[in-house]
C-alpha cells in the first residue's frame, strides 16, 4: 500500500513539473515572438540618437577646455577679456540657433495623402501626425543635421512638436500641411537617412501608406534664427562645484 502511494506521489510530481515547464516555455516564447520591425527601428533610432548626443557632449567638453586655455593665455599676455567674451557670445548664438544660418542640405516636403484608401487602411493612415515629423527630425539629427527648421520655425533642443487638430504646433505656432522641413548638413548623408529602404527609412514607410513625401538636396539653404521667447521657469544655475 505504501509502495503504491509512493508511486502515485512521484507521478503527480512529474505531472506538476511538466506543467510548470510548459508554462515557463510559453511565457518565454511570448516575450520574444511578437516584436514588430517598427518597434525595433524605434529603439535603434533612439540608441543612435543617444550615441550622437554623447559624442556631442564630448565635443562640447573638449571645446570648453580649449576656451579655458585661450582665456588663460589672454590673461598671461595681458589681452582684453571684453573682445574675447563678445566673440564667444557670437559663437554661442551661432551654434545655439539665435542667428540666421545658411549652408548645403536637404528640403523635405511632407503632406497628407490624396489617393483612395486601401481596404486595410483607415483615414488616419494617410494624414501627417506629430509622431511622423518627430521621427524624421530624429533621423536627420542622427545623420548629422546642424540646423533644422519646419515651415520657417527654427528647432532648438526644447522645441515642442504636438498635434493640434488638423495642424501641428511648433514653438507655440500652429501650422497646417504641407510641412516644409529644411536641414543643413551633408546633403548625401541627410538624403540617405531619409530615403533608405523600409524599415530603415521612415519616408519610404510614409509613402507606402500613401502620404506625399519629396526630398531634394540643395546647395544653399537659408534657415532663420529662433524668434520666440524662451521661458525657463524651472531651470536655475546649480551651486554645486562652484
Amino acid at each position: 500500500m505504501k509502495r503504491g502511494v509512493w508511486k502515485f506521489n512521484i507521478l503527480m510530481l512529474c505531472i506538476v513539473l511538466g506543467l510548470l515547464i510548459a508554462l515557463q516555455f510559453k511565457n518565454v516564447k511570448g516575450q520574444y515572438e511578437y516584436v514588430p520591425l517598427k518597434v525595433i527601428h524605434n529603439y535603434k533610432v533612439l540608441i543612435e540618437s543617444e550615441k550622437k548626443e554623447v559624442e556631442n557632449l564630448k565635443e562640447m567638453i573638449k571645446d570648453q577646455e580649449e576656451k579655458i586655455r585661450e582665456y588663460e593665455k589672454i590673461k598671461e599676455e595681458g589681452g582684453k577679456f571684453k573682445e574675447a567674451m563678445l566673440e564667444e557670445v557670437n559663437k554661442q548664438k551661432f551654434s545655439s540657433g539665435f542667428t540666421n544660418v545658411e549652408g548645403s542640405g536637404i528640403i523635405l516636403t511632407l503632406a497628407d495623402g490624396t489617393k483612395e484608401l486601401e481596404d486595410w487602411q483607415e483615414p488616419n493612415d494617410v494624414l501627417v501626425h506629430d509622431k511622423d515629423v518627430l521621427r524624421i527630425i530624429n533621423d536627420l539629427k542622427v545623420a548629422g543635421a546642424e540646423a533644422i527648421s519646419i515651415n520657417g520655425q527654427r528647432l532648438l533642443a526644447n522645441s515642442e512638436i504636438n498635434c493640434a487638430g488638423h495642424s501641428i504646433r511648433i514653438n507655440n505656432q500652429f501650422f497646417a500641411q504641407p510641412f516644409i522641413i529644411k536641414a543643413i548638413g551633408d546633403p548625401k548623408k541627410l538624403e540617405a537617412a531619409l530615403m533608405a529602404p523600409a524599415p530603415e527609412g521612415y519616408v519610404e514607410i510614409l509613402k507606402f501608406y500613401g502620404l506625399y513625401a519629396e526630398v531634394n538636396t540643395v546647395l544653399n539653404i537659408n534657415i532663420p534664427k529662433y524668434s520666440e521667447e524662451i521661458d525657463l521657469r524651472y531651470l536655475k544655475v546649480s551651486e554645486e562645484g562652484e
